[in-house]
């Protein structure tokens, strides 16, 4: 192979790289910011202390429609559960556990913006 030849296979690996390089980055996503941990316990064996029911925990955050627009779909923002849930579990003071979860998810449109929400309802609790 030629050193031109082997040149312009360069260029146009290094174009098709700049080419693709965009669509990556659009599939990247961040790591978790919460991790949810489910826990099915047989009574008398795993049993949490209840400190106070009905507790709740709400997290929310807006976006402008502009860039809910222009974003594609595969980077959409969601309600983040994990950080309602922590909102609950922290307005307890001595509780690490929340069960009996009820999550709601709200999405409210706005003329210009939205607003997205997790909602969440449980028994704050604490095991040892």
């Amino acid at each position: 192979m030629s050193a031109i030849a082997r040149l312009r296979l360069r260029r146009s690996a290094a174009r098709l790289a700049w080419l693709l390089a965009p669509l990556a980055l659009g599939c990247a996503s961040p790591p978790p910011i919460a991790e949810l941990t489910f826990v099915a316990f047989e009574p008398g064996v795993v049993q949490p202390t209840i400190l106070q029911g009905n507790v709740e925990g709400e997290w929310c955050f807006t976006e402008n429609l502009i860039a809910v627009s222009l974003r594609p779909p595969w980077r959409a923002r969601f309600a983040d559960r994990g950080r309602a849930i922590a909102a609950a579990i922290e307005s307890v003071p001595g509780a690490n556990v929340l069960t009996d979860i009820r999550v709601q998810i709200r999405v409210e449109q706005y003329l210009l913006f939205q607003r997205k929400c997790a909602r969440v309802t449980g028994n704050a609790g604490r095991l040892q």
